[in-house]
């Protein structure tokens, strides 16, 4: 891999200050936010509303994070995919005799370099809220409710980190790699929020499709992330094993590497 590519690939986002500061309100803003309104709330009412943080509030925090920052992956992955083109220079860059598959696989490491940072800075938060909240539950609840207001232990912050990692990592691959295949920001982004916020999870309730509905990508990520973190929704309704979630997440990972590659290869400069 070639340093200086991936480092123009880095600057050229880090250029894009807009870019910048909506994928930060994406991925730190909202769960701040967020964290501050329940804690006012709890302060106001501690006998009607529990602590924001503890074992619970990393659950709905990882949740919410899982979701906010894939929008800031794909506004990333897109920008990442169509940049040379949109601004005209990948002519000049396929001019320098730079092998087009070396200038494609550069932007992968270039726009998780820009990325992985504000995610880290956004999983920060909800960690430290969800140690730095506990708390005790009120006394209207049960045991095993007032187990989700006790502070999560560092293994169990060590794994959600893991997971979202996973999540916002694979969606600003898929976007930046179909991004590249089809040319353009606003398809690309619409294409994905409108797979994933809305065709994905109703196929995944489309028992017709039985066995087939494993191929989506988010009933993987179901399976994948840690125990005790599932949400009092209960288990999905797709059912992997670990090993087919990760055959399927690689699957993908390869098909939108591929395509975007081959598309960038065969591309008239």
């Amino acid at each position: 891999m070639n340093l200086r590519l991936v480092n123009a690939e880095w600057l050229k986002l880090r250029r894009r200050r807009a870019l910048f500061w909506w994928a930060l309100v994406l991925s730190v803003g909202i769960v701040s936010v967020v964290y501050a309104i329940l804690e006012i709330l709890h302060l106001n009412n501690p006998a009607h509303y529990g602590p924001p943080g503890g074992v619970g509030g990393l659950q709905g925090s990882i949740i919410g994070l899982s979701l906010a920052g894939s929008v800031a992956a794909i506004l990333v992955g897109t920008a990442a995919g169509t940049a040379d083109v949109s601004t005209g220079v990948f002519r000049d860059l396929v001019a320098t005799g730079r092998s087009r598959w070396a200038l494609f696989f550069a932007r992968v490491p270039g726009a998780l370099l820009f990325f992985l940072p504000i995610i880290t800075l956004g999983y920060l938060v909800i960690a430290a809220g969800s140690v730095g909240f506990a708390g005790s539950a009120p006394h209207a609840m049960s045991t095993a409710e007032a187990a989700k207001f006790v502070a999560p232990d560092f293994g169990l912050i060590l794994r959600g980190y893991g997971w979202i990692l996973l999540v916002t990592g694979f969606d600003l691959i898929l976007a930046l790699g179909l991004a590249s295949l089809i040319g353009s920001r606003g398809t690309t982004i619409g294409v994905l929020l409108g797979w994933q916020f809305l065709a994905a999870p109703l196929l995944a309730q489309v028992s017709l499709l039985g066995g087939a509905r494993q191929v989506l990508f988010s009933a993987a990520f179901d399976r994948l992330i840690p125990q005790a973190l599932f949400t009092d929704q209960g288990a999905p309704v797709i059912t992997h094993s670990i090993g087919v979630a990760v055959v399927v997440l690689l699957g993908w990972t390869a098909f939108a590497l591929g395509a975007g590659g081959w598309r960038t290869a065969t591309r008239d400069a």
